[in-house]
């Protein structure tokens, strides 16, 4: 009887690891911890939005509302300011995230196939998008 419960206990631990390492790894794949492109495309498309930090140092893009055309469309990021920032675009079932970047080279960010509709361009560095770090982005 020993053995057998024995066998259920170490069968149940296993069990219990392999599931906690699946979520884990499930919650990485949405997240930006590993400092990649989540989602992201690296190929440069002929329809770009330009889109640049300020160079001031102030929490917010250079612009209130970004317009692009639907399809394929590269966003070229550029930060000139001296702090850190990511690059996020959300809305329409869509929701993907930078890598923090710092420098002056820009970011060439491309989503293959954008839907028309509203999104949102957002820095979710902690405290940039309380602050005002978003913008509107008018797909059409």
């Amino acid at each position: 009887m020993q053995w057998c419960s024995l066998r259920i206990l170490r069968f149940s631990l296993g069990l219990v690891l392999v599931l906690a390492l699946a979520a884990c790894s499930a919650a990485g794949a949405n997240s930006n911890a590993g400092g990649g492109n989540t989602g992201f495309s690296t190929e440069v498309f002929a329809n770009q939005v330009r889109v640049v930090a300020d160079p001031q140092g102030a929490l917010k893009w250079d612009r209130a509302t970004y317009e692009a055309k639907a399809g394929a469309v590269t966003f070229v990021v550029i930060n000139t300011s001296p702090i850190s920032h990511n690059f996020v675009l959300d809305g329409n079932g869509v929701h993907l995230v930078s890598k923090n970047f710092r420098t002056q080279t820009p970011q060439y960010l491309s989503v293959p196939q954008l839907a028309p509709g509203e999104y949102q361009i957002i820095c979710t560095v902690p405290g940039h998008r309380e602050a005002g770090m978003v913008a509107r982005l008018i797909v059409t």
